[in-house]
This record gives C-alpha cells, sequence and structure tokens, in this order.
C-alpha cells in the first residue's frame, strides 16, 4: 500500500460523510480527505520503525505547511485530524496535537493517546464514521 492507496481506502470508509480526495498544488498543506464534518491528513508508513518505544516515530514527508495548516484549522474551530496507517494499525489523531507532536513521539505515545481512535488490520469505516460524529 502506498499513502494512494491508503487515501482510497478512506474515502470509502468515510463514503456516509460524503468524502472526497483532495489534490491541492496551490494550497500548500491543504489535507488529503474532506468530509462533512472536516478535513483529514493522511500519513503511512510500511512498518513500524525498529526502535525503541520513546523514540519519535519520524514521517518524512509531513511538512512545515501540513503542520501550519491543521494548527490554523483548529485554532479556527474546525474538525481536523491526521491520519497514521503504520503496518496494520490504523491511529486517527485530533489535529491540533497532531501539528504539535506527531512525528516527535514514540510509539508508546501514539498507541496511548486516550483522545485517539485506533483499529488494527481491516480499516473499520463504521467505527471511524461513529467516532467522527462524537468527537
Amino acid at each position: 500500500m502506498s499513502e494512494k492507496g491508503m487515501r482510497a481506502q478512506v474515502v470509502r470508509a468515510l463514503r456516509p460523510l460524503h468524502a472526497v480526495a483532495v489534490e491541492n498544488r496551490v494550497g500548500p498543506g491543504t489535507p488529503d480527505v474532506n468530509h462533512s464534518l472536516g478535513w483529514m491528513e493522511l500519513k503511512w508508513r510500511k512498518t513500524w520503525p525498529k526502535i525503541k518505544p520513546h523514540e519519535p516515530v519520524l514521517f518524512e514527508h509531513f511538512t512545515p505547511q501540513q503542520r501550519i495548516w491543521l494548527r490554523s484549522r483548529a485554532e479556527r474551530g474546525g474538525m481536523v485530524h491526521l491520519m497514521a496507517k503504520i503496518g496494520q494499525d490504523w491511529i486517527v489523531l485530533d489535529g491540533a496535537w497532531a501539528a504539535e507532536h506527531f512525528g516527535r513521539v514514540g510509539s508508546e505515545v501514539l498507541l496511548q493517546l486516550n483522545s485517539a481512535w485506533r483499529c488494527h488490520g481491516k480499516l473499520d469505516g463504521k467505527g471511524l464514521v461513529s467516532w467522527l460524529r462524537a468527537s
């Protein structure tokens, strides 16, 4: 799978929320998916890195512009999330939190956040939609 393949899966899973993939070369940092409740930036890694649980899980393609976009939208009251797929794990994080911490924290933090939505294996679209609606 690639980030493009991930985007197709997420858009299908969020079909009840009228999700669309977004390609915006004009607005740097614009997230990958828009849906009726907000925006979602997607990040993908083939596997969990072989590092200690407290060492940062790095994502090469999480740009400063993406961090700024997530933070700015959240500060203005918009719903924005970051979804990471690492190996078989799907993790959805609050956008404001992700803008400050994603790529800077270890697996122990990513897997234990109470405010995150997680699933393992196949993407649980119904669970994700329910979680987003309740957020």
